[in-house]
């Protein structure tokens, strides 16, 4: 089974079935990948300082397609900013590398 990310809500959203008190995302499937890409593109400044460029369409795509809860994604739309990014920083942790501070890639 995929691993799944779950942020509880302080103040719960209400559906058709009842209120929902958390959203619970779960990880892209290899398909969904290939179709979507990358969420963000890593870049570098002037000075080679690399930062990251998020893609907003993409990482839309890919919350609708990885909701578990709730089943509607337009309930989100009762949420706030903070809930907004609350979401995003859930789906983009399926993106970043698996690496413990302090630990070097083996690849």
């Amino acid at each position: 089974m995929s691993e799944t990310k779950t942020i509880p809500l302080k103040k719960p959203l209400q559906s058709p079935e009842g209120p929902v008190h958390k959203i619970v995302l779960r990880e892209p499937t290899f398909n969904e990948y290939l179709t979507h890409g990358d969420p963000y593109t890593i870049a570098a400044s002037a000075g080679g300082n690399p930062f990251m460029v998020e893609n907003a369409d993409v990482i839309a795509a890919y919350i609708r397609v990885c909701l578990v809860e709730p089943k509607d994604a337009t309930i989100l739309e009762q949420g706030k900013a903070r809930l907004a990014k609350e979401v995003k920083e859930a789906l983009l942790s399926f993106f970043r590398p698996d690496v413990e501070a302090g630990e070097g890639s083996e690849t």
